[in-house]
């Protein structure tokens, strides 16, 4: 799993720097679904995690993800959690702390390496009705080097793909149902109605 907090989606130092940066990602808003698969081509050895994000600038975003069933939701608002089940009528709201910031940093970190990536450009290609240009890279992080390839949208400046390598290990992320600047809807990060929302003291998240 240490190769998917290298490549996945740093939301923990841009969330530290708010001071200094002017939004959370490099967009005014984004929606997008996320298949990350991960693992040797053997069968039976693949390891598949989805997921469905939005974001609103400058530091709201919602994360969905499915678990035996149950759709999971964490709706991140001005430096306050909210997690909870689709469905249910009861929820945690909480600070948000480091450790929750590790855990969102999978889905988020590739944007703040998009620069770093686009240094040696393969090709191009369209998936779907996208099109994209291919950049290879390698990337050093905690003495692990990644590398790989991405594809990204070259209109949007959107990562729509991304394959990489690590000791043996491979990671392919899938983008789709994209939107980028498109208005998200700022009731998508609100308490959802029905839902009554316990309050976790902040010594309970490290």
């Amino acid at each position: 799993m240490r190769l998917i907090a290298i490549v996945g989606f740093c939301l923990v130092g841009w969330w530290s720097a708010q001071a200094e940066a002017p939004s959370l990602l490099p967009y005014k808003s984004a929606h997008w679904k996320q298949t990350v698969t991960i693992g040797a081509t053997a069968p039976g050895k693949l390891q598949k995690v989805e997921a469905e994000l939005w974001f609103l600038k400058p530091d709201q975003m919602r994360v969905v993800t499915t678990v035996e069933g149950r759709r999971q939701v964490i709706v991140i608002k001005s430096g306050t959690a909210l997690v909870f089940e689709e469905g249910a009528t009861t929820g945690m709201k909480m600070p948000l702390k480091q450790q929750m910031l590790d855990q969102l940093a999978q889905y988020t970190e590739v944007f703040s390496k998009l620069d770093t990536w686009k240094k040696a450009k393969t090709g191009e290609e369209k998936l779907g009705d996208r099109a994209c240009d291919i950049y290879s890279f390698s990337d050093k992080s905690g003495g692990l080097t990644t590398t790989g390839k991405v594809w990204l949208w070259a209109e949007k400046n959107f990562p729509m793909r991304m394959v990489l390598e690590a000791q043996g290990q491979s990671v392919t992320v899938e983008h789709s149902d994209v939107q980028v600047n498109e208005g998200v809807s700022p009731s998508m990060f609100e308490a959802p109605a029905g839902v009554k929302f316990v309050d976790l003291p902040s010594g309970s998240v490290k």
